[in-house]
């Protein structure tokens, strides 16, 4: 078991600090309150994922990418936002990138069976005759469907269990989620052989919330009795812009300002209230007043 800990949102492993390769695809300040693990959807490389996720054209990145072997690459440091959740919600919130620290682990996703022994999608042919070391499962679940999927390496279920104790030691971490969970029906990524539960009670057995229910549509269903449906794949994207977050802190803070001047006027007479109408700075601040609160219901609504 290597050792990682966290100091100043820098990952360091043994002692020495994670490879960082920095990405320009980032938000502001992070206290995150939960860990977010995805999938690649990549070849079986690490240095392509690193090579797009640092891309300003792809609008996407991660805190970190977990290659094949275990390897931890950091793109992001951990109290600063990345852009790997985009559309997404948990328990009332929304947006995660602003609430989340974002796993990426080396796997390419679903895949359909060619022939024995070898899978493809559109970005990768598996073959498992020409290297026995890569296994391919069937699975269906709700969440993700019916599919042939890469099982992850020991060496990354390693790594990710021992990075996700550093980063639960060094912020108040809820839960750990993964992609499909906070974006259903637009995200199945971790793939159904992830063990996710196994994770959760090793690293949050000491944090009640850490046991928050999971949604049964990620349990799988699929039997020997049932045999294999057809694996229908998902047309590719060529844009995966995971950049939204959370309003900002500006938003916020004319929507108190609107509230507050709203109390004010909400506490005035009729008779008050026609009598400051006599006044023309008070008709212009009021107009102005109303042209700010009709602005920003017009962001919020585009928002």
């Amino acid at each position: 078991m290597s050792e990682i800990t966290i100091q100043k949102g820098i990952g360091y492993q043994n002692g020495r600090p994670l490879p960082f390769v920095k990405s320009p695809n980032r938000g502001g300040s992070l206290k995150p309150r939960f860990i977010v693990i995805h999938d690649t959807a990549s070849g079986l490389k690490d240095d392509g994922d690193i090579s797009w996720l640092t891309n300003p054209k792809a609008k996407v990145s991660a805190h970190v990418v977990v290659s094949r072997d275990g390897k931890i690459t950091q793109l992001v440091p951990f109290n600063v936002v990345a852009w790997h959740a985009g559309q997404s919600q948990w328990k009332g919130l929304k947006f995660m990138n602003s609430y989340a620290v974002g796993i990426e682990i080396d796997n390419p996703g679903k895949l359909q069976k060619v022939s024995d022994g070898v899978y493809k999608n559109d970005i990768v042919t598996i073959d498992t005759n020409k290297n026995p070391s890569l296994k391919v499962e069937y699975a269906k679940t709700t969440a993700h469907g019916a599919g042939y999927w890469l099982h992850y390496t020991d060496a990354q279920i390693a790594a990710v269990k021992d990075l996700c104790h550093a980063i639960c030691d060094a912020f108040e971490i809820e839960d750990i989620l993964t992609h499909w969970m906070i974006s259903p029906g637009r995200k199945i990524d971790t793939n159904p052989l992830y063990p996710l539960e196994a994770l959760r009670k090793s690293v949050l057995y000491y944090k009640p919330m850490g046991f928050i229910s999971q949604s049964d549509e990620g349990q799988r269903h699929d039997t020997d009795e049932s045999g294999e449906e057809q694996v229908t794949l998902d047309p590719p994207s060529d844009v995966r812009d995971e950049s939204a977050t959370a309003p900002g802190k500006l938003k916020a803070f004319i929507k108190s300002k609107i509230t507050a001047a709203s109390g004010l006027f909400g506490g005035l007479s009729v008779s008050s209230f026609l009598g400051l109408l006599t006044d023309w700075k008070v008709i212009v601040a009021l107009g102005t007043f109303i042209l700010l609160g009709l602005a920003l219901w017009i962001w919020s609504e585009k928002k």
